[in-house]
């Protein structure tokens, strides 16, 4: 059975992890009592090796979310928007525009605390295994092929062991300026 886990550390913490499972459906009985002790729920997805893959695309478009997200700052900041107030219109305003990355990450990035709950250096590999499973099924990426490179630079410029959002870092650096106070 592969269970990869959705969540950071602080879920971990509290017992909230999600987990993907891929394997044999008539095994997951045998371990879910295991798994209700570690997180709150579950979900089956398919035969052997589908949790992992669905793992690492989850994965890929988190942090795909990230640079995209950094960018949005990036323009916010440099048209002489508040980034504080863009972070309350996203949060408040409904749109499409708003998910749990802005409910979790963002104020802390525009305060820069970049303290770890999943480390850049992990994220860059998810990247890079999340990109060689679309080649593998014939899918051009290009938004997964840009965050590829800026978590590359990212990893390159020191920010490794700080949290995936400090991919943030890497925009900064393009436009010559921070985005957090």
């Amino acid at each position: 059975m592969d269970t990869p886990m959705l969540g950071s550390q602080p879920q971990a913490v509290s017992g909230e992890i999600f987990f993907i499972v891929g394997g044999d459906q008539a095994t997951l009985a045998t371990i879910t009592p295991y798994l209700a002790i570690m997180g709150t729920r579950h979900m089956y997805v398919g035969p052997s090796g589908t949790g992992n893959r669905v793992k690492l695309v989850h994965n890929g478009l988190g942090a795909v979310t990230a640079v995209a997200v950094a960018e949005a700052l990036a323009v916010v900041v440099q048209a002489g928007v508040d980034p504080y107030v863009f972070y309350e219109v996203v949060r408040n305003g409904g749109g499409m525009a708003y998910g749990t990355y802005f409910e979790r990450r963002v104020k802390r990035m525009l305060d820069g605390d970049f303290t770890p709950t999943f480390m850049a250096e992990l994220m860059h590999k998810d990247v890079k295994l999340a990109l060689n499973l679309a080649r593998s099924a014939g899918v051009p990426t290009p938004l997964l092929e840009e965050t590829k490179r800026s978590y590359d630079e990212a990893v390159d410029s020191g920010w490794a062991k700080e949290d995936f959002s400090a991919v943030t870092h890497v925009v900064e650096k393009r436009i010559g300026r921070r985005l957090s106070r």
